[in-house]
């Protein structure tokens, strides 16, 4: 049998390492029961279907051909990482507002056709209807800016 590495058999095995990544790492947290759920349950839930449909698309691989894994787009990916762990790093730091203008323009660089101005009005826009969901909708602790 000759293993041909398609996008199945790539998505499966990233979702069954990070399934079982969330199994392992949400194990200190108590699952509870179906009725009395604690904190650990929802989580292991989610984990335990991302494992399982991982591991289904392993096994298919070796039996359907799926499409053949292409050239990896190096610069979205870089981008979109780098504005998540920049918004996630600043999000308590510095607010809502600039976390959110940075993971918007740093997601918009990802593509080759990135316009400054359309950008900023969309980074304005989102941040906006966040904030007013998030902040006054919800009324969750979240600062809109933060010094």
């Amino acid at each position: 049998m000759k293993l041909r590495l398609s996008t199945d058999l790539v998505t499966g095995l990233l979702f069954t390492a990070l399934g079982a990544f969330a199994i392992i790492y949400g194990s200190r947290y108590p699952l509870g029961t179906a009725a009395r759920m604690g904190p650990g349950y929802f989580p292991f839930v989610i984990s335990v279907s991302l494992t399982l449909i991982g591991l289904v698309l392993v096994i298919r691989s070796f039996f359907i051909d799926g499409e053949k894994l292409g050239v990896i787009g190096w610069r979205p990916l870089l981008f979109v990482l780098a504005g998540t762990l920049a918004f996630g790093i600043f999000i308590d730091r510095l607010g809502l507002l600039v976390a959110g203008i940075l993971l918007i323009v740093a997601a918009r660089c990802a593509d080759r056709d990135f316009k400054l101005v359309e950008t900023l009005v969309l980074a304005a826009t989102l941040v906006a209807l966040t904030g007013a969901v998030f902040i006054y909708g919800l009324s969750l602790p979240i600062k809109m800016i933060r010094f």
